[in-house]
């Protein structure tokens, strides 16, 4: 059976007698889904309070519609929505060929007629419906929540704090869409570290969520696996400073050590065909002699009850090599240097949008000066787009870049 996973390891093999820290990134591709595919449980959980009446409103029905009509078969997709109370106006249906899709787009409109709409925003009754549904459901599916709200929660923190970790704890990945301009990048976020969902992502336009649903739906179709981890063995005595997922999203993590000296564990969000993830790492070294093998990566995933363990081979190993020429020592990686680079890209945003909270204008623009000079060098469009429109006072952009800072793929023509 060929492997889930493969894997490139990006550094400069070469290291200082005087050094004993290293940087390096390491690149995880989910390979072509085998025909025993994981299959997805997928909740779709749409808010339909008071301020989405209208255009916004429109937009999602038809969305809804059109998932419906044309969403992948071999997937279990449930419609929720939700105000100040959470309705199953789609129930978990397993589609098939067989699947009257016309009447299933009846059904949603002749239940949605029945519920009552338009009410307070009061996120974890939409989760809990959705969550009620997918007990039912038994075995190993990627389970998945998309999470679409135009407003901030209206109930007490604590019923949504409550509401996300139930998810986790069926292992239900939330991934959250801020829909318009007048939701919490906190919440949305916060729904994503918690269960080990995607990165949310911003929908200020109604018409662009058809495409993005979409997209999205037919990812989590082709799941390799969700219950996925990376893990990196290190030699006794060596251990990580830092590690951050850098592309897509750049999410800044700390890896867990195991207790056995040896491996350190990285939780990676669920990975589709052919998608790829970067982790930039620094480790550090207790002693380096002439030659080390500084770090091992692998993938820890499961898969029809079984727990499977890819490694990398020798080719993707952090392998030093100790070295009195400055000029080898001296050199940098570019894959390495991009990914820093894009490293202080996600800082100076993430300083702006926390001054912007704490009301210090003069701060945030300072910060967003110093993210728009690194994104325009690096040459990351879309961060340059948001912190452009930022600084022209945009609401949206501005909670855009608090959602976390997209990057640019250094290893994505090499993977291919």
């Amino acid at each position: 059976m060929a492997n889930a996973f493969s894997f490139k390891t990006y550094y400069n093999p070469y290291i200082s007698p005087t050094t004993n820290s290293v940087w390096g990134v390491v690149s995880v591709t989910a390979n072509q889904a085998p025909q025993e595919a994981q299959g997805a449980v997928i909740s779709l959980i749409c808010d339909v309070s008071g301020s989405m009446q209208g255009a916004k409103f429109n937009n999602a029905i038809a969305t809804v519609e059109d998932l419906l009509e044309h969403a992948p078969n071999g997937i279990m997709l449930q419609v929720v929505v939700f105000d100040d109370d959470g309705k199953e106006v789609v129930p978990m249906t397993n589609l098939t060929p067989a699947v009257n899709r016309a009447q299933l787009v009846s059904q949603f409109r002749s239940n949605l007629k029945r519920v009552q709409i338009f009410g307070g925003t009061s996120m974890s009754t939409g989760i809990d419906v959705a969550l009620q549904a997918q007990r039912q459901i038994g075995g190993g599916y990627a389970r998945y929540g998309i999470f679409l709200s135009d407003g901030q929660s209206t109930e007490p923190e604590s019923h949504l704090a409550r509401a996300v970790k139930a998810a986790a704890d069926m292992q239900i990945h939330l991934c959250a869409y801020g829909y318009g301009s007048d939701w919490n990048p906190n919440e949305l976020t916060k729904m994503a570290q918690i269960t080990n969902g995607w990165m949310p992502k911003a929908v200020p336009q109604p018409e662009a969520l058809r495409e993005e649903f979409a997209t999205s739906i037919v990812k989590m179709a082709n799941t390799v696996a969700s219950d996925v981890a990376l893990n990196l063995w290190t030699p006794t005595g060596a251990r990580i400073l830092s590690l951050s997922q850098a592309y897509p999203d750049w999410v800044k993590g700390e890896a867990a050590p195991q207790g056995d000296d040896h491996t350190w564990v990285v939780p990676v969000p669920p990975m589709s065909t052919k998608d790829h993830r970067d982790f930039i790492v620094h480790v550090e070294l207790a002693s380096v002699g002439a030659r080390v093998v500084a770090m091992k990566p692998s993938v820890v995933y499961v898969a029809g009850g079984q727990r499977i363990e890819e490694k990398g081979d020798q080719a993707t190993w952090m392998i030093l090599e100790q070295t009195h020429e400055t000029e080898k020592s001296n050199q940098v990686n570019a894959v390495v240097a991009g990914y820093l680079g894009q490293g202080q890209l996600a800082a100076s945003t993430r300083a702006m949008t926390e001054a912007l909270q704490a009301g210090d204008a003069k701060a945030a623009e300072r910060h967003r000066t110093e993210a728009l000079e690194i994104a325009q060098a690096v040459g990351n469009r879309q961060m340059t787009q948001v912190l452009e429109q930022a600084g022209a006072g945009s609401e949206v952009a501005r909670k855009t870049a608090a959602l976390g800072t997209s990057t640019v793929s250094l290893t994505e023509e090499d993977e291919a």
